[in-house]
C-alpha cells in the first residue's frame, strides 16, 4: 500500500488530527510498515505522535478497529492510543510515540531476552468480555490445514499479536515494546511463540535453535506437540499461498520468500512436511 507523505494529506485530515494534537509544527510519513497509507511522526508544541489511518471505506479499516479493541489491553508493553477518530473520510489512530529501534533476531542478540520478557508479560494479559473485534485463530488459520476441524486446536482465551516481525518491536529505554496490532487475535498462548520462531528462523537460527528460544515461554514448552504440528503444517499453506500470490502479481518480496522457506524447514524439522 503505497505511503502519502504529510505535506500531500487532504487539509480537512489534517485538521481533524491538529484538533485532538494542538497545533502541529511538522509532520512527516514514516518508511517502515505497509498496511497504512497514513504514517506519520508529528510534533506538536507538547509532544510527539504517531498517526497511523486508512480511508474509512477502505476493506482493511477493520484493522484499526482491532488496534483500537486492544489498545486497552496492551498498556505498558504498547505505546499508548491516545485518540481515535472516523472523520473526514479517514478512520485514524493516535499514539504517544515511541522512539526505538527494530528488533535485533539474529542469534546472540541481547534482543532476544527482552522478547523473552515482553512474550511472558503479554501471556499474562486478560482479555475482558466484551472483546469484539479481534479475530479468532481458529478462523484464521481453518483454510489452510485438511480438516477446518482440526484449527480448533488453536482456540484459546489468550490475547496474540501473532505478526513478530521485527519492526513491531521496538528496543527503547532497555526493554522491548510490542506495536501495530492490526492481526491482534484471541487464541491459544502458545501461538505467539510459534510465531516468532519462524522469523528467528528467518533471520538466521536453526529450528532447534528458534524452538530452544520458544521454550523459554512456558506456554510453548506445554503446549501439546500435536496441536503445535497443526499449525506448522498450517503455515507452510499460508505463507506458500502468499509468496506464490505475490509472485504472481509480480509483488515478490524478498521476505516473504524467506519466511515461507523458514516455514517449510520448520515443518520438516517436526515431520509434518
Amino acid at each position: 500500500m503505497e505511503r502519502i507523505q504529510w505535506d500531500d494529506l487532504p487539509g480537512s485530515l489534517k485538521n481533524a488530527i491538529s484538533v485532538r494534537t494542538g497545533p502541529i509544527t511538522t509532520g512527516h510519513a514514516v518508511a517502515d510498515g505497509m498496511n497504512s497509507p497514513l504514517a506519520a511522526v508529528i510534533d506538536t508544541e507538547t509532544a510527539k505522535v504517531f498517526v497511523k489511518g486508512l480511508p474509512s471505506g477502505h476493506r482493511q479499516a477493520k484493522t484499526q478497529l482491532r488496534e483500537a479493541a486492544a489498545a486497552p489491553m496492551v498498556k505498558g508493553i504498547s505505546p499508548e492510543l491516545l485518540w481515535q477518530f472516523d472523520e473526514a473520510g479517514w478512520n485514524v489512530l493516535g499514539f504517544a510515540h515511541l522512539e526505538g529501534r527494530a528488533a535485533d533476531y539474529r542469534p546472540g542478540s541481547p534482543d532476544l531476552e527482552l522478547i523473552i520478557n515482553l512474550m511472558a508479560t503479554l501471556a499474562a494479559v486478560e482479555v475482558p468480555n466484551g472483546h469484539e473485534p479481534v479475530k479468532y485463530a481458529e478462523d484464521r488459520w481453518k483454510s489452510y490445514v485438511d480438516d477446518p476441524r482440526d484449527a480448533e486446536v488453536l482456540a484459546g482465551p489468550s490475547l496474540i499479536h501473532t505478526d513478530w516481525m521485527p519492526d513491531n518491536v521496538l528496543i527503547s529505554g532497555g526493554r522491548a515494546w510490542l506495536v501495530d496490532w492490526a492481526w491482534a487475535t484471541l487464541g491459544a498462548a502458545w501461538i505467539d511463540p510459534a510465531c516468532w520462531l519462524l522469523r528467528l528462523m528467518a533471520h538466521g537460527h536453526t529450528a532447534e535453535q528458534a524452538e530452544a528460544l520458544a521454550r523459554r515461554l512456558p506456554a510453548y514448552a506445554t503446549a501439546d506437540p500435536a496441536h503445535v504440528d497443526v499449525f506448522a503444517h498450517a503455515n507452510v499453506s499460508m505463507w506458500t499461498e502468499i509468496d506464490e500470490q505475490h509472485n504472481r502479481e509480480n509483488t515478490a518480496a524478498v521476505w516473504i520468500t524467506t519466511i515461507a522457506r523458514a516455514a517449510r524447514r520448520w515443518a520438516q524439522h517436526r515431520g509434518v512436511l
